[in-house]
């Protein structure tokens, strides 16, 4: 129970930690924190944990406000839900605002399964319904995400091999995507007390920020000169099966050649001309949206 007196504060949303989040990483990590405590929660030695995470989730009136003194799970949510300010603090406000404006978070249902956690509450059906309509809000694409939500409620009817599978997988993503959180501690410590790793698992998981991509007029007009008119829907969908890890198809692939055929004469033009655009691209961040 060290964990309990240890945590006090937001760990990986401290200081200057969310400067390198998206919006999209913002949603993603709150729902994979979620799946952890549903894993904590099913285990009477970590149950303590997840009640008092609960408990200093939801210790404030609302989400208004980034706290240190709030878990991750709280600051999370205070991105995924505030206004400008908010969005200030992470890695492209610009198109944080943008994603912010089509995101309808379900706050007073999130609202009431953190309050039967810090309870001690038994699941019920809400609680699924409740990740389920979060896969949907914070788009959350990952099929194996979903396949861990799925055996979670489950979990009862699993054979132990399933269990190690399903936890595993999500250990790999919390180290990959939650490493300095304020909760992966205890699914570690959980992990190796009750041997629920298994190495037939693969790490699929990519250890980049996912960025906000949102094409909208503005930025079409950009990409025309980059793949031409005729190519510029089909660019726009092919960003979106790449932010969504999908397969894309040959046609779809074919209309954003040209910029891939840019990038490659840049690269064949040496380091010089790689690092201009790497500069450029710096530069481009940093102007306001």
């Amino acid at each position: 129970m060290d964990f309990i007196k240890e945590l006090h504060e937001a760990r990986l949303t401290r200081g200057d930690g969310a400067r390198s989040l998206t919006y999209t990483d913002c949603c993603e990590r709150a729902y994979l924190t979620l799946l952890i405590l549903e894993v904590l929660r099913k285990f009477p030695g970590t149950s303590p944990i997840v009640r008092n995470y609960a408990r200093i989730t939801s210790g404030y009136d609302s989400y208004n406000h980034f706290r240190m003194s709030g878990s991750d799970l709280y600051n999370f949510v205070f991105f995924i839900v505030g206004d400008e300010d908010a969005h200030k603090r992470l890695k492209d406000p610009g198109a944080a605002r943008k994603a912010r404006e089509r995101t309808y978070f379900p706050l007073m249902h999130f609202n009431r399964y953190i309050e039967r956690l810090r309870y001690g509450k038994q699941p019920i059906t809400d609680d699924q319904s409740l990740f389920m309509k979060l896969e949907g809000v914070l788009r959350i694409t990952n099929s194996d995400y979903k396949t861990v939500r799925r055996n979670l409620f489950s979990f009862g009817s699993l054979s132990t091999r399933e269990k190690q599978s399903t936890i595993t997988r999500l250990l790999l993503a919390s180290r990959a995507k939650l490493r300095t959180s304020d909760i992966i501690g205890s699914l570690e410590e959980l992990v190796a007390k009750k041997d629920l790793e298994t190495y037939r698992v693969t790490d699929p998981e990519p250890k980049v920020s996912v960025p906000d991509i949102d094409v909208t007029g503005k930025d079409l007009a950009g990409y025309r000169y980059l793949v031409g008119a005729k190519n510029l829907m089909l660019t726009k969908k092919f960003l979106q099966l790449a932010k969504d890890n999908k397969s894309v198809p040959a046609n779809i692939l074919q209309a954003y050649l040209p910029a891939i055929i840019m990038i490659d004469n840049i690269v064949k033009g040496g380091p010089g001309f790689v690092q201009m655009l790497r500069t450029l691209e710096n530069r481009a961040k940093k102007t306001p949206k």
